[in-house]
């Protein structure tokens, strides 16, 4: 239940080595160029201008135009996510090499930052390139003091590179449970509080080992185009399968697909597969929609992801809304690439009923904190906090009161969320069936620690009296 880690001895030039090559101060690798620019929009800092990015979007914005080496894109997108799942704990191990970490200019730490990530969990990037790249940057930024500072920290912290898989590297005398988690695991330490209450020890850190590790690539398998079975069983027959239950596959992150003869780009292209969140895909089919009482309005459906697997796997007539216009335009296009139909799509804001004709069924895949899916989504848990979570929990109520008032009478509301905050799961719905005369719940899906797909869902089915 670790991340991952590093092992065996880094390979370091001899101490007497130059610190670094002097003739690029200001060049370096193109990867570790975009992946501090993307990282410094995700994190911006004290003192920055702008507002914090989403990980995925700034490292779009950050590529886009750069013409990099497909190699080195793929390479700074591993480090944008890795560094962000693991922050927390690389930045304790480097901070115990500095006086005073807080005190360096905010792009200097950065460099040593990622330069300190490489060392300590990329295995095929021998230390002294990392050492060399970021010597050479701080250099470039902040004159020859601050790199020779960089030169002898980052060897120090490579000659404690193969201890990292022990969560003992980040214990100090005194520490309590919840810290050393928090560091080792790298999150924060409220969320970890939270979960050892909630689910005690030994579910919370299979949580957190989830969360700090790359998830399994997600699959859905278009089950309306011709010869699905055919090619779900090719795929399923991939070394490093980890899920296969058709139309939903989850491979292991790394899985050489080409290997396989199977080009995804090609594929995605002629909408035989999508890729979706193998955990997101199973939460649905658990659900059992081929029992819901249609039609189904998907009440928050984004980009279609939900939508269009109930299109491909069910009969029912399915509309979709969304508050967001562009998340529709892109749900369209995604209709459209899968070969599947038009439906009615509502740029709503509330949950009254479209076409003068009440829903049998409401998918209400509410907004939420988001911790479930922190593997995906890295950056959210360092923006998150308490605050968040409960304005978001009183906006999950108002939703579940207007969609189970929105509902036929006899019909479902299908509550569903991607975060492991007891408040937005359990908890509401418990309190929203006590206080609601006629709702009664069919089923809970609680989110299972040991499942293999590194993300976790709760979701509720909520009956309203016919």
């Amino acid at each position: 239940m670790t991340p991952p880690a590093r092992g065996g001895k880094p390979r370091l030039p001899s101490q007497n080595a130059p610190a670094a090559r002097t003739g690029h101060a200001a060049q370096i690798p193109p990867a570790r160029a975009a992946a501090l620019e993307a990282l410094s929009r995700i994190f911006p800092g004290r003192g920055a201008a702008g507002r914090a990015m989403d990980l995925q979007a700034a490292l779009d914005a950050v590529l886009a135009g750069r013409g990099m080496d497909p190699r080195d894109t793929a390479l700074a997108a591993e480090l944008v996510y890795g560094h962000a799942r693991l922050r927390g704990r690389t930045e304790f191990l480097l901070s115990r090499f500095l006086k005073n970490p807080a005190g360096l200019p905010p792009p200097v730490f950065a460099a040593l930052s990622l330069a300190a990530h490489e060392i300590l969990h990329l295995d095929r990037i021998p230390a002294y390139a990392s050492v060399d790249w970021a010597v050479c940057r701080i250099k470039a930024l902040s004159g020859a003091r601050l790199a020779g500072v960089a030169n002898a920290v980052l060897r120090r912290l490579a000659d404690e590179a193969a201890r990292v898989s022990d969560i003992q590297c980040c214990h100090t005398p005194g520490v309590d449970r919840t810290t050393l988690l928090a560091r080792y695991y790298s999150c924060p330490a409220w969320i970890v509080r939270m979960w050892r209450e909630t689910y005690g020890d030994a579910a919370t850190e299979r949580f957190l080992a989830a969360q700090a590790a790359a998830p399994p690539l997600g699959l859905r398998v278009n089950a309306r185009r011709p010869g699905a079975r055919e090619l779900f069983g090719r795929l399923a027959g991939l070394p490093g399968t980890i899920l296969a239950a058709f139309p939903t596959l989850a491979l292991a992150p790394g899985t050489d697909l080409a290997s396989g003869g199977f080009d995804l780009a090609d594929a995605l292209a002629r909408g035989l597969v999508s890729r979706q969140s193998a955990a997101a895909q199973r939460v649905l089919a658990d659900l059992e929609p081929d029992g819901w009482p249609g039609p189904v309005y998907d009440a928050c459906a984004g980009r279609g992801g939900k939508t269009a697997h109930l299109l491909e796997t069910t009969d029912h007539a399915v509309w979709a809304a969304d508050v967001h216009r562009g998340r529709l335009k892109a749900l369209g296009r995604e209709l459209a690439r899968l070969g599947l139909p038009d439906i009615p799509v509502f740029a709503a804001s509330g949950l009254s009923a479209p076409l003068g004709r009440k829903p049998g069924t409401i998918l209400l895949d509410a907004p939420c904190s988001g911790l479930g899916v922190l593997a995906r989504r890295p950056d959210a848990k360092w923006k998150r906090t308490p605050d968040d979570v409960a304005a978001l929990i009183r906006l999950q109520d108002s939703l579940v009161r207007a969609a189970f008032d929105a509902v036929a009478p006899g019909g479902l509301v299908a509550y569903v969320t991607c975060t492991l905050s007891p408040g937005e799961n359990q908890a509401l719905v418990d309190r929203f069936l006590t206080e609601t005369p006629g709702a009664g719940r069919t089923a809970r899906l609680d989110p299972d620690p040991a499942s293999p797909l590194g993300e976790f869902f709760f979701a509720a089915a909520i009956r309203k009296a016919g």
